[in-house]
């Protein structure tokens, strides 16, 4: 526990939910991508219906897609980066994906906060801010 200015105890806020800090990102790709970048969130995590779910299955949809792909220069590597909320970790579809991605030459990252997402985006060269 916490104590607010008037020394009274308060619970600790819990950690962002993902879909906000997906936001974030977002927002932030959409500010501050650098020139020649490309990126994109691959919806793959709704509740769908099963006729849905087996439509999108069996037009490619893959399980454990990384939430954010990117393309870059000088010739457009893929980067993938996985976001889970603080405290937890990939799961083994989500593994899978990103060693596949590695494997074929691509950069890959996964993190748990927005800060590390910014920090990852920076070193990677996709986005113009200063941490």
């Amino acid at each position: 526990m916490t104590k607010d200015l008037f020394g009274h105890r308060i619970a600790r806020r819990p950690p962002a939910l993902e879909f906000a800090v997906h936001c974030m990102i977002a927002d932030t790709l959409r500010l501050a991508l650098q020139p020649g970048w490309v990126w994109w969130h691959t919806p793959n995590g709704e509740l769908r219906n099963r006729a849905t779910a087996g439509r999108l299955k069996r037009m490619g949809v893959h399980p454990g897609v990384a939430d954010f792909l990117l393309t870059g220069p000088p010739a457009g590597q893929l980067h993938a980066l996985e976001l889970k909320r603080r405290g937890l970790k990939p799961t083994e579809a989500q593994i899978a994906f990103l060693d596949a991605v590695k494997g074929a030459g691509g950069r890959v990252d996964w993190v748990d906060s927005f800060d590390a997402a910014v920090a990852v985006l920076k070193a990677w060269g996709a986005v113009r801010i200063k941490l």
